[in-house]
């Protein structure tokens, strides 16, 4: 069976990047592991792949503020990374490759490219590392997360996590369902709870919560489950391979 190729980015301070590859390995993609500067010289394309993962980390040590310089790379590439995503081909942006997605333009999305939302400090004013428990959301259009149960447990470990937009784009969401994943418990003054978005397609998300970080049953936090437990994580990736098959 075909195995989907996988552009996993990845820059100076991106720590997430390895766990990424092995979650779509394990899913049934062939993952690689891409550095922005190649795409930047022209070394390697996004054409060449089949789907597109953002992975977590501090990319270029959010000197300026979370995924800020990863943005300003990508904007270079701006033209053949919206035509990536416009052939619907999975896009997911975890944390701070969410925070990425956000601060390129594609994360609201709108045929301007301006930036319509951002990730900013969490209300605690602190960096949260610990387990939150999600909703999901089953009229999303959403495709890594068909079929979740309606609510999920994912670690999040982040200092800027709390999304903001205007009024008139968080109706925008709210009317089109593209809030994916919402926390029961807010960790961080995020607008609506808001925890994952995705587009209007449904085939680009970027989340908070790292998925990759409960793929395997012995990553769950506290016991271990079952053998015939399937972690939660398993799905986000699973349904992207499966969908670009």
């Amino acid at each position: 069976m075909k195995r989907p190729k996988v552009l996993v980015l990845r820059g100076a301070g991106t720590n997430c990047d390895i766990e990424t590859c092995n979650a779509f390995a394990a899913a049934g993609g062939e993952p690689e592991l891409v550095h922005a500067g190649e795409l930047v010289e022209g070394a390697k394309k996004f054409a060449d792949y089949a789907i597109l993962a953002l992975p977590g980390g501090f990319s270029y040590g959010d000197d300026i503020s979370a995924g800020k310089i990863m943005a300003v790379k990508l904007r270079t590439l701006k033209a053949d990374l919206g035509k990536f995503i416009a052939s619907r081909r999975p896009v997911i942006g975890i944390c701070n490759g969410f925070q990425v997605l956000v601060k390129t333009g594609f994360l609201p999305h709108e045929k301007s490219g301006r930036q319509l939302a951002t990730l900013a400090a969490n209300d605690c004013g602190h960096f949260i590392a610990k387990w939150e428990r999600l909703k999901v959301n089953k009229l999303s259009p959403c495709i890594f997360t068909k079929g979740l149960p309606d609510e999920i447990e994912l670690p999040i470990a982040h200092g800027e996590g709390k999304f903001i937009s205007s009024p008139a784009e968080m109706a925008k969401i709210k009317r089109g369902e593209l809030c994916a994943l919402s926390y029961v418990a807010n960790p961080n003054g995020s607008m609506a709870d808001l925890a994952g978005l995705t587009n209007a397609e449904g085939t680009v998300l970027g989340l908070m919560p790292h998925p990759e970080r409960f793929f395997f049953p012995w990553q769950a936090q506290s016991r271990r489950p079952g053998a015939d437990f399937l972690p939660p994580g398993y799905l986000f990736f699973k349904n992207a391979v499966d969908y670009a098959r």
